[in-house]
């Protein structure tokens, strides 16, 4: 059955109308428009599929056999079209089955997964969640391509297609040992330079955001560090550096949290990179998955007590 290409929703609807009602005046009704309307909609129908669709009989108008196969075909071709809508009506996180599959650093993940997975465990307990690190310099391309559902980091720009919603907001400190034998309080360039860092570890698979504004804005003053330690996480980072005299570069956050149970100093950069707010970044495919709508709204309620 091969339907005509100018023919749209609203005809359809209209053709279903007909078939069901089998009286122009009836199907007008239901279709909620008026009765010279729907009779010019019949006779553009039939102009167009080449059939009568509604024939005169001794019981009153009835639909022919190829009009009863297109309003079956039109049926279904609704239910799948409502389906999405029926999805959102009905779903039920408690129910729900899915796996989401989500990427951060290691430090994010450790901020957020305590309080999350307990909600999860609460109110969605058949829901699996996928929390991994991964390459930030891939994760546009892992949102198109659906290996992950949700990226939560620091990024710059996002695509048009990509949607964002904040967080909380961070910034980049640096960490010196609280007994370090020059830094007293406060940063200066010349310190900065002078004395080796820790830096989360660039490598094919990993890509700290904050490292790079670091050596970006380093080398737009025409200055380089020297390196002399590269970890697997910002989470590392702290005790190596309150045991040494080296230094390291780490979310503000994170360095507060470090310093409760190392001794550290906590000072701001001799220079700036600008903002590190967190966010977290979805493609427009899974905008309103109601699954995927309920974790970012767990996720935004987890930061409440962040701010």
């Amino acid at each position: 059955m091969t339907m005509p290409r100018n023919i749209n929703l609203h005809l359809l609807e209209q053709l279903k109308a007909l078939v069901t009602e089998r009286h122009v005046t009836r199907a007008a009704q239901a279709a909620q428009i008026g009765q010279p309307a729907m009779s010019a909609t019949l006779a553009r129908l039939r102009a167009m599929l080449k059939d009568p669709l509604l024939v005169k009989t001794a019981r009153g108008m009835e639909p022919t056999p190829y009009a009863l196969e297109l309003a079956k075909a039109i049926q279904v071709a609704f239910e799948v079209l409502d389906a999405p809508e029926r999805m959102r009506t009905d779903f039920d996180i408690a129910t729900t089955e899915r796996t989401i599959r989500v990427i951060s650093t290691e430090a994010v993940a450790l901020l957020f997964l305590p309080s999350l997975m307990a909600r999860v465990r609460r109110e969605a307990p058949q829901l699996t969640i996928r929390w991994t690190s991964g390459d930030m310099r891939r994760a546009a391309e892992l949102l198109r391509e659906g290996e992950v559902e949700l990226v939560i980091s620091s990024l710059r720009t996002i695509p048009s297609d990509y949607y964002s919603s904040p967080l909380y907001a961070q910034r980049a400190c640096c960490i010196a040992a609280a007994d370090h034998p020059a830094i007293r309080g406060s940063l200066t360039m010349e310190l900065f330079l002078q004395f080796p860092h820790v830096v989360f570890n660039l490598s094919q698979t990993s890509y700290s955001v904050v490292d790079s504004l670091v050596d970006s804005a380093l080398d737009g003053l025409g200055c380089q560090r020297t390196v002399a330690l590269t970890v697997p996480s910002f989470l590392v980072s702290p005790a190596v550096v309150a045991t040494s005299d080296l230094l390291a570069v780490i979310p503000d956050r994170i360095a507060t949290s470090s310093a409760e149970r190392e001794q550290l100093q906590i000072l701001e950069l001799p220079f700036d990179i600008g903002a590190l707010d967190l966010a977290m970044y979805w493609h427009a495919r899974g905008h309103t998955d109601p699954a995927l709508q309920w974790l970012r709204a767990a996720l935004r309620d987890t930061t409440e007590g962040m701010h």
